[in-house]
């Protein structure tokens, strides 16, 4: 097993989930210095020393060395845990420009044009700007984790009593949209970034009813993101079925006054 030393600008966290495995885990995906996707799998977040929990576009550098999982994800990686260190962050109300220079790179033109280099050489992360937003749909869950993963973190709780419990978002969240390919039928797609779940647990906190919670959920992850900023979707497959789902949205502030994506 060869390990290097990456510097990775860190664009996704997905929200926590137990494994069997892993334990509680979070799928982390980045940038790195020369503008390729790396995914980095399993880190138990929430169990990290605060002098190694990562933001959302921030620099860390860690030893990585590439996975062995069954699917051989060209971007999937090991990471060694004790060697993260903390970089600085790229900050959004000036750093937008930086944050590009290493985001645009990365972009493809579309959904379709993912899936056929999915095809060609295995690719599983990447981001595409939407061309029209058709509906943010949230979809009732079931408001408990299952039994294997009650088990798991109860099991994590007896060696980390500080740590609080990781609750599961009672609704899953979804996006139709259609991309800028004249072979694009359209697309309903999950988003996993946990973000979306902060935000969900942050507004039922202060607004306390569940119609009014999710009527400001929607207003900031369709109208907010995609009418007032420029946004993209960052993309992966996941590791069961090797299919495609949102992992974050990233959303610089528009240059133009270009028209809605609902348009």
């Amino acid at each position: 097993m060869i390990w290097k030393t990456e510097e990775i600008l860190i664009i996704v966290k997905v929200y926590p989930t137990p494994s069997n495995k892993y334990g509680e885990t979070v799928c982390t995906a980045g940038i790195t210095k020369n503008s390729k996707w790396i995914r980095l799998y399993p880190i138990p977040y929430r169990d990290l020393p605060k002098a190694k929990q990562y933001d959302k576009f921030q620099w860390i550098r860690a030893k990585v060395t590439p996975s062995n999982e069954k699917l051989r994800r060209p971007e999937s990686y090991k990471i060694d845990i004790s060697s993260i260190e903390l970089l600085e962050k790229i900050p959004s109300k000036s750093g937008w420009s930086e944050r590009e220079k290493y985001f645009l790179p990365t972009i493809s033109k579309s959904m379709e044009e993912l899936e056929t280099k999915k095809e060609r050489n295995k690719t599983s992360l990447g981001a595409f700007k939407p061309n029209l937003i058709d509906d943010f749909i949230i979809e009732e869950d079931s408001g408990e984790w299952n039994e294997n993963q009650q088990k798991v973190l109860l099991q994590k709780s007896l060696f980390n009593q500080s740590k609080t419990t990781l609750q599961k978002v009672p609704y899953k969240f979804r996006y139709l949209f259609h991309c800028d390919d004249v072979d694009c039928d359209g697309y309903d797609m999950q988003i996993f970034d946990w973000e979306t779940a902060q935000s969900y647990w942050r507004f039922k906190n202060i607004y306390k009813s569940e119609v009014l919670t999710k009527l400001k959920l929607r207003e900031k992850w369709l109208n907010y993101f995609f009418k007032k900023r420029e946004s993209y979707f960052v993309v992966g497959t996941d590791s069961r079925w090797n299919k495609f789902m949102v992992l974050t949205i990233v959303s610089p502030k528009r240059k133009t006054d270009q028209l809605s994506l609902f348009q």
